[in-house]
């Protein structure tokens, strides 16, 4: 199972955010899990991917991960709180594509509907 940190501002947007794009991977057949995360704790094992909020995004916020070498990824300016989920979740679903993540994403969530 994949994990995807979700990052915003104050961080009550990223909860309900998190739970939103919980529920509709699941109803889509991903399995991935989405946490709320400060950025400021943010680290290579917090996830497989790092997900930002439009409204957080900085060139230093960038530059800062990119020079630790954790995947990240800016959502789509849409994407604010609950609203945007779907949004967000067609993009972290193409980053996972795109760097040959995809496979894992759906491969545990039909690994238990076999069951």
């Amino acid at each position: 199972m994949l994990t995807v940190a979700i990052v915003c501002g104050a961080g009550a947007s990223s909860t309900f955010l998190a739970r939103r794009l919980s529920d509709i991977a699941a109803a889509a057949g991903h399995s991935i899990r989405f946490a709320p995360s400060p950025l400021d704790v943010v680290t290579n094992n917090t996830a497989d991917l790092v997900a930002l909020t439009s409204h957080v995004v900085s060139e230093t916020v960038v530059n800062d991960l990119t020079s630790k070498g954790i995947a990240h990824l800016v959502l789509p300016s849409t994407v604010r709180g609950g609203f945007g989920a779907e949004d967000a979740l067609a993009a972290i679903t193409e980053y996972f594509g795109n760097n040959g993540l995809e496979s894992e994403a759906t491969r545990a969530s039909a690994e238990s509907k076999e069951n």
